[in-house]
Parts: structure tokens; C-alpha cells; sequence
């Protein structure tokens, strides 16, 4: 292939690579990014000659003239001003990639390339980025040698200058090493604030569910489903048996006016976290989640908490009504400790005397309310002595009923009495209304509460990814000494369960976990993770030991000998490579060896960068008889260094001759 057109292919295909970076980190306008697309794709196989390119100058440069405007009215009016400029960072890379190949324009095309992925770590890119960044690392080196040899080439006049498999995989291992060092230099390099550049962050999802206001109003419709990740949980201490069945509790409320739960300014709420650490039984989950930037901000945990600490800057906060929020920007990382299961059910029979939360707040039921619930509850709970089983009582029959996800037809079809007594059927929010509202008035504190069940697990990433789809209601139940307990009356199979997957969901849930580390090792590595892996690092040099977050090198005096051994036998295997003694060199390298020994002896400047050629032009500079004989010598010597030629008897012994004849002009002119 010619080296013009080999490395102009070479050259556009690193500004694909940067388009495809910068679009998965911040996107494009469509037009923008569909033509530049084209204008890229239409450089790899069509150039045009030096009269059309000349003309189609007269194009471009009022486009970009348009697009400089655009920039500075967008910079005066202080708006976003990165796009404007990567369009005309796009246009200007169109422009130079539709040159004619006789356009010496290879740096402006390195230039614009390298500006669009530098563009693209301004914001907050995502796996795709990490594919074009690694393409466009072993793009550009191969661009770069490809460039250097068709400059020389064409200096020197040499037509074909054959690229065999050596140089191929000379430039892969130099990528290899270039991304090695970059690796090196991002774990080592001094950490910034995350976000420094204004624009790190994911757009806030918004989620339906988690406003001051919850509804059951809506009606004439079927509620689909939302595949969106919105928490990935890692559980450090292995994931527990019942995962799946994990309450990820978001907001509460508290007022219910027949149609809408609200949330009222109601006085602390919360029993003292001492009842959850002593009077609980089950094991103490930790969990470390990370969320997505969500509208409202909302720490979901599950519940009850006992120590909850952020990862990422954000700071907790636990409100009056019992519900983890947070101050601070971006998406929340945190990590809380929970206990993983209820009081035993005798514990909670038991609990009678105490403190009691506000009548006014947890009592509370529409002064409409139809009284045929009061005579359904007095008819489920007739004969029970304890809270307990009066609310196990009311929330078994209504897992009787039938949970779907289709709306009723009318806006008439959408109160909780026709729920109960006509339709027996529902989504989880009317299941969780009507176990609140029929507790209530059986004299239960009860409250309504908002989180996720469940979720679906990532082998891959080793974590718990929980979906919009997975959104869901139940109710808290009071119990003196013991403080909120879950109770869902969304029968057993159903709810979120009920809401299938899309066929590509296995393949979502792979590339998921591949962001997610990236999220986690890449966008969102901080100074303690990278003090982590330094002294990780030094353990092996030093011998440390971290065992229960003691260090035990009390115990090992001296350096570790485990991690001297392999520093030596690397420094042992280096200095072998160095000092190797070099392979025996062909007959023809030889020659030309002696050829430029002659040359420096006498008295000729033979630098160690001049090339052959270079060299018998100046030989002929300064000897011009010397000359004719040692360009045979060069010229044999290239056929079989670069094109692969064997040299027979009778060549051998006419590059001999040759080197004898210019040895002796060079000796008669000292």
C-alpha cells in the first residue's frame, strides 16, 4: 500500500476514535456528529486531487467562520460553550481528513484528534471511552512510525519501503509500554477533587415514587417497565441468602387524604438506634452502594440503620420523619450497616408498653373513609390480643388478592374502597395504602413507605443491581421498644417479580458490571484508594501484613524476602538483556559497517543517525570518485536489509570489490 494513503487512513482513523470517545462521555448534536461521521468514514477510501481540494476550501472556511461565531455568542451569553467548539473541532478534522494526500497536513490531523478525546475527559466518560482510548493509543503509535517512515522515504526518494512484521510488532509492544506507563502514571499521579471540571456528572434520573406527594390516582393505563439502573449494592461480608427479598428503603409517609400520601412536618419519630443494636437478632448486614444522581435526594438503605458513613463527599443526614437524605452533588456512594432481619414474632407479641410516635401523625385516615373498613378489619382481627397478629392477620388477606400492573379503566375505579370491595386488585401502592389504612384504624401506628425490592444479581461484578423496575411499597408497623418494622402485604411471587426482563437483560446486567468498575476503579479513584495500592505495593517490599486492620510487622524484621527475591531476579534478568552479547550479523550488514568505518577514518563526519543514503551523499560531497563505488555498496545493502533479498556468490563478491575500491580512492585522497 502507498504510505500517503496508509497513513492518512492511519491519521482518520484516530479522529474516529476520537468522535466515538468524546460521544461516550458528553454525546453530540445529531446533525454534527452524522456528518462529521461521514466526512471521516469518506476520508478512508476517497481523497480528493490538489485542484478540488483548493476549491473545497472555499467551503469549509465559511462554515468555520459560522462556527466561530456561534462560539463566542454562546461564550458571551455563558452558556455551555464545549460543544460549539468541538463542532468546529469536528469541522476543522473533516476539512483537513478531505485533503489531498499530497497535503503535507499529518500534525494538524494529530493536533485536532488529540483536542477531541482531551475534550472528552471533561465530562464523565463511560466504558465506551475506555475502548476508544485504548484504540486511539495504538492508532497513533502506529501513526506516528508510519508518518516518520513515509517522511524519510520521501526525503531520501526511496518508492517502496516494504512494512513487514518486525515494525508491526515493534509499534503493538509500544502501545503495550504507552498504556503500561499510562497506567502507571494514573495510579501514581497526585489526586484532584472529582468533578473539577464542572461537568463530571450523569444527568439526575428522575424517578416516579419519591416526591413529597404519592398518588394511587391514576388511571386508563398499564405501568411500564424501566430497565434503568438506579443502585448497585456490594456487600463486603458476602452477599446474604435472602438478597433478593431486601427491603431498600427510600422516603416514608405519613398523611393520607383518600388519594395522595404526603409528608407532614411531624416531630422526631425514630426509636433510638440501641433498640435496633440490642433488641433486634439478625446479623448486621453491611452494604456499600452506589446510587445514581437521582432528583430527590434520597439515601436508600435497608432498614433499620445502625451507622451509615459516605464514600464520596456527600454528607448523610437523617430527617425527623426517619428517612436518610443528603447534601452535596453527584452521584451518592455509601456505605451502611443494617440488620438483616426482624424481631423474632414472640419479641413483638410481647411488645405492649412504651413509647408510642404521634396519634395525630401515624393515626391518621380520610374523614371519608368508607366504615365498611372499619367492619372488614374488626371481622380480620376479632379475637387477636396483640398488634403482631393483628397486622399479620390484615396483611395475609390481602395477599389474597390479585397484584397487576394494568390501572383501573375510570378515575371512579381508583379509591381504595373500590380496591378492597369491587376490584381485589391492584399495583404494590394500593396494597401498601390499604394495609396502612386498615392498621390504622385497628389502632396501629403504621406509616407508607417508597424503596425497591429486591433486585437482580451480577456475577460479574459481585454486586446487587436494583432497577427502576424493582420500585416498590410496603408499610412500617410500630412496636414499643423495637421502633419500625416492615410489613408488605404485595402477595408473595409478585410485585416487582411480576415485571419480565427484557431478552437482553443477561448482556445488560455483563456490561453493567464493566461500567460499574470503571466507575469505581477509573471516574471515582480518590486519594485513599490510590494510598491503598501504594501500600499495598510497599507490603511487598516491606513484608507488612494486614490482618483484621492491625499491622503485624512487628512480627517480620527486615524486608521481605518473597518480594527482594523478585526484585532481583528482575534486575538480574535486565542486566543479562543489556549486557547479552549481540547475534552474529549478516554478511551484508557487515560490509556496510566497514564501508562507514572507512568513511570516519578518513575524516568524514559519520554520525550514527545517517542513513545510507545520507551517507553516500556525502560522500560524493566530499570524494565524488569514492562515491560511485560506495553507492553499489549501499545499494546491495538495502536490497537486503529492507526488501528482503538474498544476496548471492557473485553479488557478495561485487559489494566486496566495490568496498575495496572505495577504501582505496578514500586512502589515496587522505
Amino acid at each position: 500500500m502507498n504510505l500517503r494513503l496508509l497513513h492518512r487512513r492511519l491519521a482518520v482513523s484516530m479522529g474516529l476514535a476520537g468522535l466515538v470517545a468524546f460521544a461516550g462521555g458528553a454525546g453530540f448534536e445529531p446533525i454534527s456528529a452524522a456528518l462529521a461521521a461521514i466526512a471521516l468514514v469518506t476520508a478512508l477510501f476517497w481523497h480528493p486531487d490538489r485542484d478540488l481540494s483548493l476549491r473545497m476550501e472555499r467551503v469549509w472556511l465559511p462554515l468555520a467562520t459560522i462556527l466561530v461565531v456561534r462560539a463566542v455568542f454562546v461564550l458571551v451569553a455563558r452558556d455551555d460553550l464545549v460543544i460549539p467548539v468541538v463542532d468546529l473541532l469536528l469541522l476543522l478534522m473533516a476539512a483537513e481528513a478531505l485533503r489531498s494526500l499530497d497535503t503535507p497536513n499529518d500534525i494538524r490531523l494529530y493536533a485536532l484528534s488529540f483536542a477531541l478525546m482531551l475534550a472528552a475527559t471533561a465530562y464523565r466518560p463511560g466504558i465506551v471511552f475506555l475502548i476508544a482510548f485504548v484504540a486511539f493509543v495504538g492508532l497513533a503509535t502506529m501513526t506516528l512510525m508510519v508518518g516518520h517512515v513515509r517522511r524519510r522515504s520521501e526525503r531520501y526518494r526511496v518508492r517502496h519501503v516494504p512494512i513487514g512484521r518486525g515494525l508491526v510488532t515493534t509499534t503493538a509492544a509500544l502501545s503495550v509500554v504507552t498504556m503500561g506507563v499510562a497506567l502507571v502514571v494514573f495510579v501514581t499521579f497526585p489526586r484532584v477533587s472529582r468533578g473539577w471540571a464542572g461537568r463530571g456528572e450523569t444527568i439526575a434520573t428522575s424517578i416516579a415514587g419519591f416526591s413529597d406527594e404519592v398518588s394511587i390516582g391514576e388511571h386508563g393505563a398499564t405501568i411500564s417497565g424501566n430497565p434503568a439502573i438506579v443502585l448497585r449494592v456490594e456487600f463486603p461480608g458476602g452477599p446474604p441468602a435472602d438478597v433478593n427479598q431486601f427491603h431498600w428503603r427510600g422516603r416514608s409517609y405519613d398523611r393520607f387524604d383518600g388519594v395522595r400520601w404526603s409528608r407532614s412536618s411531624i416531630p422526631p419519630s425514630a426509636g433510638p438506634r440501641s433498640w435496633y443494636r440490642d433488641r433486634w437478632q439478625g446479623e448486621i448486614v453491611e452494604q456499600k452502594i452506589y446510587g445514581a444522581p437521582l432528583d430527590e435526594r434520597v439515601l436508600f438503605t435497608l432498614a433499620p440503620v445502625l451507622e451509615i458513613d459516605s464514600d464520596n463527599g456527600v454528607q448523610p443526614l437523617f430527617d425527623n420523619a426517619g428517612d436518610w437524605v443528603y447534601w452535596g452533588s453527584g452521584a451518592p456512594a455509601y456505605t451502611v450497616f443494617s440488620r438483616g432481619a426482624p424481631p423474632e414474632p414472640d419479641s413483638l407479641r410481647a411488645a405492649a408498653g412504651g413509647y408510642r410516635p404521634s396519634r395525630t401523625h401515624f393515626l391518621q385516615v380520610p374523614s371519608d373513609l368508607d366504615p365498611r373498613v372499619d367492619l372488614l378489619v374488626d371481622s380480620l382481627t376479632a379475637g387477636l390480643a396483640n398488634d403482631y397478629d393483628r397486622a399479620i392477620a390484615v396483611q395475609r388477606y390481602l395477599q389474597t388478592f390479585t397484584y397487576t400492573l394494568d390501572l383501573p379503566a375510570r378515575a371512579d375505579q381508583t379509591s381504595l374502597e373500590y380496591f378492597l370491595f369491587e376490584r381485589r386488585a391492584g399495583h404494590c401502592e394500593y396494597f401498601s395504602t390499604a394495609l396502612a389504612v386498615m392498621l390504622r384504624t385497628a389502632g396501629l401506628r403504621t406509616r407508607n413507605v417508597n424503596g425497591f425490592l429486591g433486585g437482580q444479581w451480577s456475577p460479574f461484578g459481585n454486586y446487587l443491581a436494583v432497577t427502576q423496575n424493582h420500585a416498590h411499597s410496603w408499610v412500617e408497623v410500630w412496636f414499643p421498644e423495637f421502633g419500625w418494622v416492615t410489613f408488605d402485604a404485595t402477595p408473595s411471587g409478585t410485585g416487582t417479580g411480576a415485571r419480565e426482563e427484557a431478552w437482553f437483560w443477561p448482556g445488560r446486567i455483563l456490561f453493567d458490571g464493566i461500567q460499574h468498575r470503571w466507575n469505581k476503579w477509573v471516574l471515582d479513584f480518590s486519594a485513599d484508594d490510590q494510598s491503598s495500592i501504594l501500600r499495598g505495593w510497599s507490603t511487598l517490599w516491606s513484608g507488612d501484613q494486614q490482618e483484621g486492620g492491625q499491622s503485624t510487622s512487628a512480627d517480620q524484621d527486615g524486608p521481605n524476602p518473597w518480594g527482594l527475591a523478585a526484585l532481583l531476579l528482575l534486575l538480574a534478568g535486565g542486566l543479562m538483556w543489556a549486557a547479552r552479547a549481540p547475534g552474529r550479523v549478516p554478511p551484508a550488514t557487515g560490509l556496510y559497517l566497514r564501508l562507514r568505518r572507512d568513511c570516519a577514518r578518513s575524516g568524514m563526519h559519520v554520525p550514527p543517525g545517517l542513513t545510507p543514503l545520507a551517507l553516500v551523499e556525502r560522500l560524493a560531497a566530499h570524494h565524488a570518485s569514492a562515491a560511485v563505488p560506495a553507492e553499489r555498496v549501499v545499494d546491495l545493502y538495502l536490497r537486503a536489509r529492507y526488501a528482503g533479498a538474498t544476496l548471492g556468490e557473485s553479488e557478495m563478491n561485487e559489494m566486496r570489490e566495490s568496498l575495496r575500491a572505495t577504501a582505496q580512492l578514500l586512502r589515496v585522497r587522505a
